[in-house]
């Protein structure tokens, strides 16, 4: 079932039917472990730079709507070319214009994670030697995704972008995933 909201991720229904995960940032470290070996840039200032500049002029230029109120559907992943999108849409278009900078795709993941407040939620992520950043459309700063607040519910594959790893198991799916324990 898919519940209409701002974020189209089909995890929704998943996420809002358990409230009680915590988005700790104990929870994203965990989940990160479970994401397996990982290929990083460097992060310079300069590198830092292009990241809060990407962020922030997407965050600027892209009005947040979802996929049901502009296409009458659930979980449509594109670029936003009508000016407007869903927080995976921001991220596609953050991902693109980065690699069109230079950064190598396999370090820009987008990233199905679960907010503090228990809400779906997609951001990108960019693996560097100094950790994993966080670029949110809920936020113009660029944030370590363990600083977030958020759990990981699954993240691209570095090494097949078309494939998703559970943050909690380390399995390999081919779309983003809600991973529960059985209570």
């Amino acid at each position: 079932m898919a519940i209409p909201g701002r974020c189209g991720l089909a995890i929704a229904a998943l996420l809002l039917a358990n409230p009680g995960h915590s988005g700790s940032p104990q929870a994203a470290t965990k989940s990160e472990r479970a994401l397996g070996p990982t290929t990083h840039v460097v992060l310079t200032a300069q590198r830092l730079a292009v990241l809060r500049q990407v962020n922030q002029h997407v965050n600027r230029t892209i009005t947040e709507v979802s996929d049901w109120e502009q296409y009458g559907q659930e979980d449509v992943w594109t670029l936003p070319a009508s000016g407007k999108g869903d927080c995976e849409d921001f991220a596609l278009l953050k991902r693109k214009l980065l690699t069109e900078r230079g950064w190598p795709n396999a370090t820009l993941l987008v990233t199905a994670v679960q907010t503090a407040a228990g809400e779906p939620h997609a951001v990108l992520v960019a693996r560097t030697n100094k950790g994993d950043y966080a670029l949110d459309n809920k936020t113009s700063e660029i944030r370590p995704l363990v600083a977030t607040g958020y759990r990981i519910l699954s993240q691209q594959s570095q090494q097949s972008p078309s494939k998703w790893i559970s943050g909690s198991t380390g399995e390999t799916t081919d779309g983003p995933v809600a991973d529960f324990p059985v209570r």
